[in-house]
């Protein structure tokens, strides 16, 4: 007896003590935690599997889908293109051996286009695809133990449409097949996104410390709405910060097959496989450690195909009593336009005027994620350890992001010496970004989940990154008009409004009215239901709602 005392009176060695905090859960939680709860409370190595599949998955998105993939289609459909005052003879590999006044097309269903443009309609339809496919699936995935499986399938999907991308530059005859599954494998990693970033809210309700606050103190206390939030920031967080460390470990591969080899299209195809065999690594790795939780079941009288759209459906007809939300996704719709718009236009300066080749492309996107991923443990700090609240964090990151299309302003001034005029701005410009862009997405899902009525989570991130998505075309589609009439400069004060109006926005964001709001839609919900009512179709009727049931209720 005395020695067992002894062995637990022992002090822990340092490396005892990292391995108790990563992989050690503490026995004492399942006796006094679990009775509450119907589902089985959150273990390490759950939470391993979540950030695992962040480090793999958002490598590939940030890496392969943001630049590897883009640069591919561009360079096949170029290699492919004829000129436009004699479709029969090809284009010179060389821009300056291009005929004055003379252009590069290619066909985009029955309109000729130029190499640049063909890359934008191709992510256009991969866009409105996207919103089909996730609307349809999320409301699914909320029922029955099905959301794990869907996420591997779709991710895997997802792996083997990106290894199948060198068939474009291998046989020049096929390279149309490169933009078709470009806009594949886009639609699978849309999909893919809303069912991780589901996981956010469900691990963050089930997990130990936010347990223990509603147990101690009641699930409607200060206590336990802040223990969730912190539980939300630490997870969405960390999966970027993971996501950005993998990203550089996926570019630095790549980097090391274009120095061995060459820089043809080719090349990238290899790249293209390297990420793919990258994701599912990790896939896989999440696939032995997750845990599938269960959800309520899908009615008995619902046609699996429209089930989705169908319950999506009703939510928007209901979004009244979700006015918080509606509005958050308002200015979210236009920040996510602004995010994705400003790297395409940066992108297309460097190249354009800046004469930057791949490799100096490559150098920038490694700044970006290195200091994306390092600033993450800052602004995690300053939300976990100063009080700094996700919503304040969303609204600084929009101002300092309009720095940016302000900065880059200063380059129409002919006198001015910077602007976006040298490679080493580029090489600034991508750092700053990667400082910011991190905390921003990971912000802003930890404000959205609080704005999510229970069993909801899959349906409404799939809205959460329809608002994103959504917006993508609208910005190069502004953004070309004005390139073509006043020069791609002057882009610069369109992208400058992307930032600020969602940052005024958000500043009359409530965050505990939404909370409310997401609260009282579930208890009409159930009212509803204990009614025979259908669930949203209900205006009466308000439950005082106990968390410790809607959690035993999954």
């Amino acid at each position: 007896m005395d020695t067992k005392v002894d062995a637990e009176n022992t002090p822990l060695s340092r490396l005892q003590r990292l391995k108790k905090h990563l992989l050690w859960d503490d026995p004492g939680d399942v006796e006094t935690l679990q009775p509450h709860l119907a589902e089985r409370l959150v273990k390490k190595k759950e939470l391993w599997a979540f950030f695992l599949f962040g480090f793999g998955y958002f490598a590939w998105s940030n890496t392969t889908g943001a630049l590897f993939q883009p640069l591919l289609v561009q360079q096949v459909a170029r290699e492919a293109s004829h000129l436009s005052s004699d479709p029969s003879k090809p284009c010179p590999a060389d821009n300056a051996d291009i005929p004055d006044g003379d252009r590069c097309l290619v066909p985009f269903g029955w309109i000729m286009v130029e190499p640049t443009s063909y890359t934008l309609l191709l992510n256009v339809v991969a866009v409105w695809c996207t919103i089909a496919v996730s609307l349809g699936t999320s409301a699914f995935a909320d029922h029955g133990r099905s959301s794990r499986k869907l996420m591997i399938g779709f991710c895997t999907l997802l792996a083997l449409t990106t290894s199948f991308m060198f068939v474009g530059p291998l046989k020049p005859d096929l390279w149309w097949t490169s933009g078709l599954l470009m806009v594949i494998g886009l639609i699978f990693n849309g999909v893919t996104l809303n069912f991780y970033d589901a996981h956010i809210p469900i691990l963050a309700r089930h997990h130990p410390t936010v347990v223990r606050a509603m147990v101690d103190h009641g699930h409607e206390s200060r206590e336990h709405v802040e223990a969730k939030v912190r539980m939300a920031t630490f997870l969405s967080g960390g999966a970027s910060a993971a996501g950005f460390v993998g990203g550089i470990a996926m570019t630095i591969l790549a980097a090391l097959i274009l120095v061995m080899i060459d820089s043809s299209a080719l090349t990238l195809g290899y790249c293209l496989i390297m990420s793919a065999i990258f994701v599912l690594i990790f896939m896989i790795a999440y696939a032995f450690l997750s845990h599938q939780r269960t959800s309520p079941p899908i009615p008995k009288d619902s046609f699996m195909l429209t089930f989705g759209y169908v319950r999506i459906g009703r939510t928007l007809r209901q979004v009244r009593q979700l006015k918080t939300m509606f509005f958050y996704l308002c200015a979210w719709f236009v920040l996510g336009d602004g995010l994705s718009c400003i790297t395409n236009i940066a992108v297309l300066i460097a190249q354009d005027q800046l004469k930057v080749g791949n490799s100096a492309l490559i150098f920038a996107a490694l700044l970006q994620y290195f200091f994306a991923g390092v600033s993450m443990y800052f602004w995690i700090w300053l939300q976990n350890h100063r009080g700094v609240k996700p919503k304040t964090v969303v609204i600084i990151n929009a101002c300092l992001f309009g720095l940016i299309p302000v900065y880059c302003l200063l380059g129409l001034i002919d006198s001015f010496p910077v602007g976006l005029k040298h490679k080493w701005e580029l090489y600034m410009v991508a750092s700053f970004f990667g400082f910011f862009i991190g905390a921003i997405y990971s912000s802003n899902r930890v404000v959205f989940s609080q704005f999510i009525p229970f069993g909801h989570e899959n349906e409404l991130y799939a809205l959460f990154e329809m608002a994103n998505v959504s917006s993508s075309w609208i910005g190069p589609l502004i953004s070309a008009a004005i390139i073509e009439s006043a020069g791609i400069r002057h882009v610069f004060w369109f992208l400058a409004t992307q930032f600020f109006i969602p940052a005024v926005m958000m500043i009359w964001v409530d965050v505990e009215k939404g909370r409310l709001e997401a609260i009282e839609f579930y208890n009409k919900e159930q009212a509803a239901k204990k009614n025979g009512v259908s669930g949203m179709d209900a205006q009466d009727g308000v439950f005082v709602l106990d968390e410790k049931e809607a959690v035993k209720s999954a």
